[in-house]
């Protein structure tokens, strides 16, 4: 695959953020040769492929609220890939209540439709997946599930409808020279380019040595799909219980459930980001099947460890990397904020005016200065809280 040909940006990976930076810069018509480069052209196997794809827009961070309300904005234009069937969050306690009151009122500010209701009404609205006896839930009827594979493909049929070229071929370092990058060397040759975005996810650490520290970690994650049904004619809301760190949603003709209720466990991801089961995750599918009603009768017919990134303060790492003129990173991005990640960094490269206060949230070198080793502990402590976020604003 070696080439004489430069690129004006060449994006290593080729998954849902990949492919909508592929998508967002053939927009602008104005004759910049991009390539993505992607190891597997015939199938995901980044994280996208196996997105559990629930998208609540809502955050504790305003700037992941921005980014999922865009990206939600881009995936109603997909056919097939996204369905608003909204979403739940379920207290089962009285302090759960009070902080699904916060998280009410916060929404509200930011423009978003919530609504606070009776377990009874949420159990109404999703019976296969909520029991009548809890205390109260947090109805977000803008919010559904996205089809990752779907979104995926389409910002790759109409990126290349506009000249974008997708190479299949895997990539083994970026090359830099003189404080900037010079384009990438595959193991078929070396492809030069202008830019180079690594948007590769949880193998985002791997292809060079950067001069700031890019504390992206991968973590294990149980998720289970359970056995087949007939697909009712309505999907149920997808369904949180954060208090228990649980949440599943019909996926038409089986449901599946994850959970963040167990002890942090880094792995080094190999060629997919499907690692090893490990046997604590049977206890915690078990514990979490404690929320679903009996008469749903889920059980495992699936179950698979899916690796993702975390970062210590739980903000993706999006924009360029200091030290090296021409070098972006696009990583720790969830499928609920990618297309306004991709946006973003769109603008970033063509040089458009950014809003600082998302550029400041997303800064690859915030972290600057600190030691890996603690950012690498902080990542890890951050799982069990996963929708709590520290941004600096």
């Amino acid at each position: 695959m070696a080439t004489q040909h430069t690129y004006d940006v060449v994006i290593v990976g080729g998954g849902i953020v990949g492919s909508a930076l592929a998508y967002f810069l053939s927009l602008s018509n104005d004759g910049k040769k991009v390539a993505v480069i992607e190891r597997d052209l015939s199938r995901l196997n980044g994280s996208t492929g196996y997105a559990p794809g629930f998208v609540g827009q809502f955050n504790e961070s305003e700037v992941l609220t921005r980014l999922a309300i865009d990206s939600v904005g881009e995936y109603l234009k997909v056919p097939g890939g996204f369905d608003q069937v909204g979403g739940l969050e379920v207290a089962t306690s009285t302090a759960g209540v009070e902080k699904l009151r916060w998280r009410l009122e916060t929404a509200r500010e930011r423009g978003l439709k919530a609504e606070l209701i009776s377990a009874q009404r949420a159990a109404e609205m999703a019976h296969d997946l909520v029991k009548g006896d809890n205390v109260s839930a947090l109805y977000f009827p803008a919010d559904g599930t996205a089809n990752p594979a779907a979104i995926t493909g389409y910002f790759q049929s109409e990126a290349r409808a506009r000249g974008v070229e997708f190479v299949e071929g895997d990539v083994s370092e970026v090359c830099r020279g003189s404080g900037r990058v010079k384009g990438v060397m595959t193991f078929s040759g070396f492809i030069p380019a202008e830019r180079v975005v690594l948007a590769t996810g949880i193998w985002a650490r791997n292809l060079c040595d950067f001069e700031v520290p890019i504390p992206v970690i991968s973590v294990a994650h149980p998720y289970m799909y359970g056995k087949y049904r007939e697909p009712k004619p309505y999907k149920s809301p997808f369904v949180r219980y954060p208090e228990h760190h649980v949440y599943v949603r019909d996926h038409g003709p089986f449901f599946g459930l994850g959970s963040y209720d167990h002890k942090p466990i880094a792995e080094k991801p190999n060629e997919t980001a499907v690692g090893n089961w490990v046997e604590e995750f049977d206890t915690t599918l078990h514990r979490a099947l404690r929320f679903i009603p009996e008469k749903t009768n889920l059980a495992p017919r699936e179950k698979f460890n899916g690796l993702f990134s975390m970062t210590p303060d739980n903000m993706p790492l999006v924009g360029e990397i200091p030290g090296t003129e021409g070098l972006y990173i696009a990583a720790a991005v969830w499928v609920t904020h990618a297309a306004g990640s991709a946006k973003f960094l769109t603008q970033m490269i063509k040089g458009e005016t950014l809003d600082a206060v998302v550029r400041k949230a997303l800064d690859p070198s915030r972290f600057r200065g600190c030691d890996m080793e603690r950012l690498e502990r902080e990542s890890l402590h951050c799982y069990n809280n996963i929708y709590s976020t520290h941004e600096a604003i």
